[in-house]
């Protein structure tokens, strides 16, 4: 981690610390947020953490969710907290563009700035970081950083409950973006006593009626499959936002079910927006989908779970999408992995 050891310093006494994670929150931004908070909280600090936009109902049930602001319903507060923080931690994002309202004001602050986190590329914005590819996901580091701190013994089920949360989610149920070490650790916070089944039942059983519905209208009359390229995609249209009152959160997971399609190796959904459309997309095997929405949509993410989005007309967009799969990449995900065994 680079300037660990100034951090650590820094951290021995009581500091106004904001927690930010990146725009749309999913398990591992929430996740990150809340371990990092109880962890600190140990140590006396005051602490807020900010979310730029809502946040996903559906996870509500860990503890202290209800202290998470969100910027857009608390802009003057939110505002002023960030003016007088003494550190900033960011935690799942990268780049500054990632936290949409409050992107100026963390550049502007003179607070010590922290980004933990495991997409590639960050930017130059911060004065401690701790960057990992590799890693399965933010919540992995916040327990490789408590453990960096020396704090291993202190992790208690208010820290690892949802960072237990963001591993699960952000590998899928540990489908994807695992390793030995992950599951070195993952052994480690069973053995403090976290319920694993208990966990996994509110993270993938959490469908309400209205999402349940909203699910089915996808799978039966907004999926489109390519078979001669292995893929399949889902569209919404504003239609579909009005008809169905989708939320941040509805459409969590939506797009991994294409893949249960055998031989499905791309995966998107595409969902247009008052001014914008969006695509967020999932891959199986060794096909990046990191490199389609770095390429072509103004976006990135990970190997196999990318997103971006497009200022274009929404059908526009989807005839781009299903015009790059076709010629640029069809080879690639016709192309038998003789190594995949």
């Amino acid at each position: 981690m680079i300037n660990f050891n100034e951090l650590k310093h820094l951290l021995k006494s009581p500091k106004r610390i904001v927690i930010t994670a990146h725009s749309n929150p999913d398990g591992d931004a929430i996740g990150s947020s809340l371990a990092l908070f109880h962890y600190l909280q140990k140590s006396d600090h005051s602490i807020t953490m900010i979310m730029p936009t809502e946040i996903p109902k559906s996870l509500n049930w860990m503890k202290n969710f209800d202290k998470i602001l969100v910027f857009e319903n608390t802009k003057t507060f939110s505002r002023k907290i960030i003016k007088e923080a003494e550190m900033i931690f960011s935690l799942d994002y990268n780049a500054l563009s990632r936290v949409e309202g409050i992107s100026s004001l963390i550049k502007k602050s003179n607070a010590y700035k922290v980004m933990i986190d495991h997409h590639i590329g960050p930017e130059d914005f911060c004065d401690a970081v701790l960057s990992d590819t590799s890693a399965s996901s933010t919540c992995q580091l916040i327990y490789e950083f408590i453990e960096m701190m020396g704090d291993a013994d202190s992790l208690d089920k208010d820290i690892l409950n949802p960072m237990y949360v963001g591993i699960l989610t952000d590998t899928g149920g540990f489908r994807y973006a695992t390793s030995s070490k992950l599951f070195r650790i993952v052994a480690n916070i069973l053995e403090k006593g976290i319920d694993n089944n208990m966990i996994c039942d509110l993270v993938f059983n959490s469908y309400t009626i209205n999402s349940f519905n909203l699910l089915a209208h996808c799978i039966s009359k907004r999926i489109e499959i390519m078979e001669d390229c292995n893929t399949g995609f889902i569209a919404l249209s504003q239609s579909d936002h009005r008809k169905f009152n989708i939320k941040r959160g509805d459409l969590e997971g939506v797009v991994n079910f294409i893949l249960k399609i055998k031989k499905m190796r791309c995966a998107a959904l595409i969902t247009e927006r008052r001014d914008i459309v969006k695509i967020s997309m999932r891959s199986k095997g060794d096909f990046s989908v990191q490199e389609v929405c770095g390429k072509y949509f103004n976006g990135g993410g990970h190997k196999n779970a990318s997103g971006g989005a497009l200022k274009k007309p929404y059908k526009e967009v989807i005839k781009l999408f299903k015009d790059i799969i076709s010629n640029e990449y069809k080879e690639a995900l016709t192309k038998e992995n003789t190594d995949a065994l």
